[in-house]
């Protein structure tokens, strides 16, 4: 199932601070699709349905 639905998800000024420490790259948000979102949440696992 494809998802065309992004969801954006703002960061905290401590997350902010993270990022720019590890990438040296400045982010406000995260935005992932719907898909990407449930993987990360629920990461498939071989064998299991």
């Amino acid at each position: 199932m494809t998802y065309s639905k992004k969801v954006r998800i703002e960061l905290t000024d401590e997350q902010k601070a993270a990022i720019k420490n590890v990438t040296g790259k400045d982010a406000e948000a995260l935005e992932l699709s719907v898909e990407e979102l449930e993987e990360r949440i629920a990461p498939r696992r071989p064998g299991l349905a």
